[in-house]
Protein backbone atom coordinates (compact mmCIF):
# COMPACT_ATOMS: atom_id res chain seq x y z
CA UNK A 1 0.00 0.00 0.00
CA UNK A 2 1.35 3.44 -0.90
CA UNK A 3 1.28 6.31 1.56
CA UNK A 4 -1.44 7.95 -0.53
CA UNK A 5 -3.63 4.85 -0.26
CA UNK A 6 -3.00 4.82 3.49
CA UNK A 7 -3.98 8.47 3.79
CA UNK A 8 -7.21 7.91 1.87
CA UNK A 9 -8.02 4.85 4.01
CA UNK A 10 -7.29 6.89 7.14
CA UNK A 11 -9.62 9.66 6.03
CA UNK A 12 -12.37 7.17 5.25
CA UNK A 13 -11.93 5.63 8.71
CA UNK A 14 -12.10 9.09 10.29
CA UNK A 15 -15.33 9.93 8.45
CA UNK A 16 -16.93 6.59 9.31
CA UNK A 17 -15.84 6.53 12.95
CA UNK A 18 -17.47 9.83 13.83
CA UNK A 19 -21.09 9.95 14.78
CA UNK A 20 -23.56 11.73 12.60
CA UNK A 21 -21.47 12.12 9.45
CA UNK A 22 -24.13 13.21 6.94
CA UNK A 23 -23.03 11.19 3.91
CA UNK A 24 -22.51 7.60 2.95
CA UNK A 25 -18.87 6.93 2.01
CA UNK A 26 -18.44 5.17 -1.32
CA UNK A 27 -15.00 4.13 -2.55
CA UNK A 28 -16.11 3.75 -6.16
CA UNK A 29 -17.08 6.97 -7.98
CA UNK A 30 -19.18 4.89 -10.37
CA UNK A 31 -21.19 3.38 -7.52
CA UNK A 32 -21.42 6.81 -5.85
CA UNK A 33 -22.95 8.28 -8.98
CA UNK A 34 -25.50 5.49 -9.21
CA UNK A 35 -26.57 5.39 -5.55
CA UNK A 36 -29.99 6.66 -4.56
CA UNK A 37 -28.75 8.18 -1.28
CA UNK A 38 -29.21 11.93 -0.90
CA UNK A 39 -25.56 12.47 0.09
CA UNK A 40 -22.61 10.31 -0.96
CA UNK A 41 -18.92 11.14 -0.56
CA UNK A 42 -16.06 9.70 -2.60
CA UNK A 43 -12.39 10.44 -1.94
CA UNK A 44 -10.25 10.34 -5.05
CA UNK A 45 -6.60 11.05 -5.77
CA UNK A 46 -5.83 14.07 -7.92
CA UNK A 47 -2.75 15.55 -9.56
CA UNK A 48 0.69 15.10 -8.00
CA UNK A 49 3.95 16.99 -8.17
CA UNK A 50 7.24 15.65 -6.78
CA UNK A 51 10.36 17.46 -5.62
CA UNK A 52 13.59 15.55 -5.12
CA UNK A 53 15.75 16.14 -2.10
CA UNK A 54 19.51 15.71 -1.67
CA UNK A 55 18.88 13.30 1.23
CA UNK A 56 17.23 10.49 -0.77
CA UNK A 57 13.73 11.69 0.03
CA UNK A 58 10.94 12.89 -2.22
CA UNK A 59 8.50 15.57 -1.17
CA UNK A 60 5.14 14.90 -2.76
CA UNK A 61 2.27 17.30 -3.17
CA UNK A 62 -0.88 15.39 -4.01
CA UNK A 63 -4.41 16.58 -4.46
CA UNK A 64 -7.16 14.74 -2.63
CA UNK A 65 -10.59 15.25 -4.13
CA UNK A 66 -13.67 15.09 -1.93
CA UNK A 67 -16.48 14.45 -4.39
CA UNK A 68 -19.99 14.93 -3.02
CA UNK A 69 -22.88 13.41 -4.95
CA UNK A 70 -26.32 14.72 -4.03
CA UNK A 71 -29.79 13.61 -5.04
CA UNK A 72 -32.87 15.76 -4.63
CA UNK A 73 -33.87 19.39 -4.93
CA UNK A 74 -31.66 21.03 -2.27
CA UNK A 75 -28.19 20.46 -3.72
CA UNK A 76 -26.46 23.38 -2.04
CA UNK A 77 -27.69 22.49 1.43
CA UNK A 78 -26.89 18.79 0.98
CA UNK A 79 -23.37 19.34 -0.40
CA UNK A 80 -22.47 22.04 2.11
CA UNK A 81 -23.55 19.86 5.05
CA UNK A 82 -21.10 17.18 3.90
CA UNK A 83 -18.27 19.66 3.36
CA UNK A 84 -18.95 21.29 6.73
CA UNK A 85 -18.63 17.92 8.48
CA UNK A 86 -15.64 16.75 6.39
CA UNK A 87 -13.51 19.91 6.45
CA UNK A 88 -12.32 19.80 10.08
CA UNK A 89 -11.59 16.08 9.73
CA UNK A 90 -9.45 16.61 6.62
CA UNK A 91 -7.67 19.68 7.96
CA UNK A 92 -6.92 17.93 11.28
CA UNK A 93 -5.76 14.68 9.67
CA UNK A 94 -2.34 13.40 10.75
CA UNK A 95 -0.39 10.38 9.62
CA UNK A 96 3.17 9.15 9.25
CA UNK A 97 5.13 11.19 6.73
CA UNK A 98 2.39 13.79 6.32
CA UNK A 99 3.83 17.31 6.46
CA UNK A 100 0.72 19.41 5.88
CA UNK A 101 -2.84 19.53 4.58
CA UNK A 102 -4.06 22.59 2.70
CA UNK A 103 -7.45 23.47 1.27
CA UNK A 104 -7.12 24.23 -2.43
CA UNK A 105 -10.62 25.22 -3.59
CA UNK A 106 -13.94 23.92 -4.82
CA UNK A 107 -15.06 23.19 -8.38
CA UNK A 108 -18.37 24.43 -9.69
CA UNK A 109 -21.29 22.01 -9.31
CA UNK A 110 -22.05 19.72 -12.22
CA UNK A 111 -25.19 17.79 -12.98
CA UNK A 112 -24.77 14.04 -13.29
CA UNK A 113 -25.73 12.60 -16.67
CA UNK A 114 -27.98 15.58 -17.48
CA UNK A 115 -30.24 14.72 -14.52
CA UNK A 116 -31.07 17.98 -12.72
CA UNK A 117 -31.90 16.09 -9.52
CA UNK A 118 -28.35 14.66 -9.24
CA UNK A 119 -25.39 16.95 -8.70
CA UNK A 120 -21.66 16.47 -8.15
CA UNK A 121 -19.39 18.98 -6.36
CA UNK A 122 -15.65 18.53 -5.78
CA UNK A 123 -13.57 20.16 -3.04
CA UNK A 124 -9.79 19.96 -3.45
CA UNK A 125 -7.16 19.57 -0.75
CA UNK A 126 -3.41 19.18 -1.11
CA UNK A 127 -1.44 16.76 1.00
CA UNK A 128 2.28 17.37 1.29
CA UNK A 129 4.20 14.33 2.44
CA UNK A 130 7.61 12.72 2.19
CA UNK A 131 8.65 9.30 1.00
CA UNK A 132 11.88 7.52 0.33
CA UNK A 133 12.87 8.41 -3.24
CA UNK A 134 12.32 4.77 -4.29
CA UNK A 135 8.80 4.39 -2.90
CA UNK A 136 5.40 5.94 -3.28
Amino acid sequence: MTKLQGYIAGLIDAFESGTGFPARIEKSPVRALNREDRQVLSILPGAESVQDSPVSMATREREILLVVHTAGDEHLDLAEAVFEAAHPIVMGFTAEGLVSVNEHGTDEPKYANGDLTRQVVTKRYRLIYQTDEHSL
